[in-house]
């Protein structure tokens, strides 16, 4: 189901819910406040037909009121069955056809009838009771009340046809339903009308989202929209701007990738073919060598292609836990001195403060390894490289020294990004390792400085962990 049409069901009915419930209460008071009017009326009559009949005393003009009262009846051309044969609504010269249905009596203390209307029979209406109470007779059910004086002399029952009440009832009732019939369908096209232009925005963000693709990922527009629906688009809008940046970054690296595995492969195959046409050993097992060679940069390069998309931001974990420094340096630095070894090269930690900091452990520990293994490659056999953990007032500072050839001051800009190798530089490698140094040191916030070294010579790099985002324990 659409979100329109649970809107409307969901409307429709409450709506039923509170107009049905309203129009019942409607009806309900109407009816009890209809009672209490008619019975008023019943009681006035009643006691003012009673003082009436207390002033006369006189059975004989008790009797004579009678006579008049025979004489004045309510006439008319038809069948003097009024209420048979004449609509209720109908009004004669003479009065109105409701009178049929509005009577009285007047029982003196002898229990004698001496004073009537036409239409009520000559029995007590009320069976002796006194107050309010309802019976039925001359086809009818009648609301009946009944008075004595306070002498005791006379007793007055006036009556009315309960079908009378239940007429004003009904014409109420079927006008409330009436409105009803109308108000829910009036409502309904309201409604849908309104949920539309409501849902508009939200339709017109769905066209935009539709006409997105692969190759489409600009940002949707939000102007003249609901709060709602702005939040929705800026939400959009974030999700867009991260997978365009997502597909670009795969983009880049498939086609940096494929563009730095091509030398390596066309060598590792041109070494092949030297070693299938190898005529001796020798020249077989030196065309081999470059083939491993070969398969080792590439596999190195793979490695530093998947280290690199892990870096991205998107990827990066926000949730950085308190880890030492110190340990992490140790343990990276026992990692490569094997390779140093082989290269007969001084690796040394000459300063290793406590500290103790937030960070991502994984990124921290690339960071700290490929700034080890270019020192390594680049550091002449015989060299030495020294790295330093420095904790200086609530910020800690990494520093990889060596001695080798260095990074000449105008191209230092240049090797942090990405492939950029020197070009005097011998070494095997894809040049991307400095930039997965740098794009760490990014996301920690902290800085990255390139330095010529006391002695002159070599490079000396320097990371500094800033304290609004660390705190650092000494």
């Amino acid at each position: 189901m659409s979100m329109r049409t649970i809107l409307i069901i969901r409307l429709l009915l409450v709506t039923f819910i509170l107009v049905g419930s309203g129009s019942w209460m409607s009806y309900a008071t109407i009816q009890h406040e209809t009672q209490e009017l008619f019975d008023a009326q019943l009681s006035r009559s009643a006691r003012l037909i009673l003082s009436l009949a207390q002033v006369g005393r006189n059975p004989l003009e008790l009797s004579s009121i009678q006579l008049f009262l025979d004489q004045n009846k309510l006439k008319s051309d038809h069948d003097p069955e009024l209420d048979e044969y004449i609509d209720d609504d109908e009004e004669l010269a003479n009065g109105h056809v409701y009178e049929t249905k509005l009577g009285f009596q007047i029982w003196d203390d002898a229990g004698n009838l001496v004073l009537k209307s036409t239409n009520l029979p000559i029995t007590d209406i009320s069976a002796g009771r006194s107050g309010f109470s309802d019976h039925y007779f001359s086809d009818y059910e009648w609301r009946v009340f009944s008075l004595t004086s306070i002498d005791g002399r006379y007793r007055c029952i006036t009556a009315e046809r309960i079908d009378v009440r239940n007429e004003l009832i009904e014409e109420v009732s079927e006008g409330l339903l009436q409105l009803f019939l109308i108000l829910v369908p009036v409502l309904s096209i309201v409604m849908w009308f309104a949920i539309n232009q409501g849902l508009a925005p939200l339709q017109k963000l769905t066209s935009q989202i539709k006409s997105r693709s692969a190759d489409k990922l600009d940002s949707i527009t939000s102007t003249n929209t609901p709060a709602e629906i702005k939040t929705i688009t800026e939400a959009v809008n974030q999700l867009l701007s991260r997978l365009k940046n997502a597909l670009a970054r795969e983009k880049r690296i498939t086609s940096d990738a494929a563009h730095e595995l091509r030398t390596p492969l066309s060598a590792v195959k041109l070494h092949a073919e030297l070693a299938r046409k190898a005529d001796n050993a020798s020249d077989r097992i030196t065309a081999i060598d470059q083939v491993m060679r070969g398969i080792d940069r590439s596999t190195h390069l793979v490695n530093q292609l998947l280290a690199l998309a892990r870096l991205e931001p998107e990827k990066f974990s926000q949730q950085l836990e308190r880890i030492d420094i110190g340990k992490i340096l140790v343990e990276e630095t026992a990692l490569l001195a094997p390779i140093a070894e082989d290269k007969n090269l001084e690796l040394s930690i000459t300063d290793n403060d406590h500290v103790i900091a937030p960070v991502d452990e994984t990124s921290l520990r690339l960071l700290i390894r490929n700034l080890l293994s270019n020192a390594i490659s680049y550091t002449p056999d015989g060299g030495a490289i020294s790295l330093s953990l420095i904790n200086d007032e609530r910020q800690f500072r990494l520093i990889v020294e060596d001695n080798g050839p260095g990074i000449p001051e105008e191209e230092r800009d240049r090797v942090l990004e990405r492939y950029y190798r020197l070009q005097n530089h011998q070494e095997t490698g894809c040049g991307i390792g400095l930039s997965i140094v740098t794009q760490v040191v990014e996301l920690h916030q902290a800085t990255l400085s390139m330095e010529t070294p006391e002695k002159g010579s070599g490079l000396r790099v320097v990371i500094t962990f800033p304290n609004q985002s660390l705190s650092v324990e000494a």
